[in-house]
């Protein structure tokens, strides 16, 4: 366990939460297959409570916040932080920082238990974080969640959670992969300050220069370490999915979409989640100004492997009608 050296404002008001009930809603997809858009545009039709940047950063008092009502102070001093960074988007991408910036629940497991994904240590961190979101609800809206480290964990969060309801976003694995790797060679160019108050793994790297100089080797064109674990891992995924979703009801318990369905009809597709979801969606919500479709070169590494990926995500790829181009 990470010792966690904030004082825990909380603590003492974790009785006030202990009898709340959930039924999560999870967006499930890979790191950078859409689901932080797909969570942007959901969170504000208004139809849902999130996990905030807030909610993770100040998660050792957010009942506290609350309680002694000085949440819109703690916002403030929040929003106030993200300015003197001098950084107004996450870098990897446009999405804008903000405390009430949609966020993945994996980074609280991480800061609490080094692992990102849901297991039996660390549910008990994620319940409390739903009963904490769900008390500062002012109303019966449902909890929507994202963390792409659950992709290929859904069975066991379904076993957790027998009501819960799973939206998979699917992605060209291609674009995926290339979209994962620029990413990481983005963030490890510069030091992100919000990412490095969210992930403490992230912030130890800029903390040492050798151990820098060693990811940055790692996920550069330079070797081929990085970018053949990052297509094994992809698989493996991809392959559980395949495998394993004919445990879920199909249409009760999980959705299918895909990102590029999402890009070029996003309406469509959000109308789609909300009938399965039996929510109403708003009127007149304009869906398409959340699009702003990108043309992004392929990286010469994956396109010189191309054929391995088509192989070892075949099953994956004819499923979702991902052809080669």
């Amino acid at each position: 366990m990470i010792k966690n050296e904030i004082e825990d404002f909380d603590k003492r008001y974790l009785d006030r939460i202990k009898d709340i009930r959930f039924n999560p809603i999870f967006i499930m997809g890979v790191q950078r297959s859409g689901t932080s858009i797909l969570y942007k545009i959901l969170n504000a039709t208004g139809q849902f409570h999130i996990v905030t940047a807030y909610n993770l950063i100040n998660y050792h008092r957010l009942v506290y916040d609350r309680i002694h009502d000085i949440e819109d102070q703690s916002k403030a001093e929040l929003r106030e932080r993200f300015s003197n960074m001098s950084q107004d988007d996450r870098g990897i991408d446009r999405l804008k920082i903000t405390p009430d910036f949609a966020e993945e629940y994996g980074f609280l497991l991480a800061q609490k238990t080094n692992v990102s994904k849901m297991n039996e240590e660390n549910v008990s961190i994620f319940n409390e974080l739903c009963k904490k979101i769900t008390f500062l609800s002012e109303s019966e809206k449902p909890l929507l969640l994202k963390n792409p480290f659950d992709f290929a964990n859904f069975l066991f969060i379904k076993k957790r959670y027998p009501e819960a309801k799973f939206v998979f976003i699917h992605r060209n694995p291609m674009n995926t992969l290339n979209s994962q790797l620029k990413a990481m060679r983005t963030l490890l160019s510069k030091k992100s300050g919000y990412m490095a108050i969210l992930s403490p793994w992230y912030n130890k790297i800029f903390e040492h220069r050798i151990k820098l100089k060693y990811y940055q080797f790692l996920y550069s064109s330079k070797t081929s370490i990085r970018v053949n674990s990052a297509i094994n891992k992809l698989a493996l995924s991809t392959n559980y999915f395949i495998e394993n979703k004919s445990k879920l009801n199909e249409n009760h318990d999980y959705l299918n979409v895909r990102y590029e369905d999402l890009c070029n009809d996003p309406e469509v597709i959000i109308k789609k989640i909300f009938t399965f979801l039996s929510i109403n969606p708003p009127e007149g919500f304009d869906y398409e100004s959340y699009i702003k479709p990108r043309n992004i070169a392929q990286l010469e590494e994956l396109v010189k492997r191309r054929d391995i990926i088509e192989r070892k995500m075949a099953r994956y790829l004819d499923f979702f009608n991902y052809k080669s181009k």
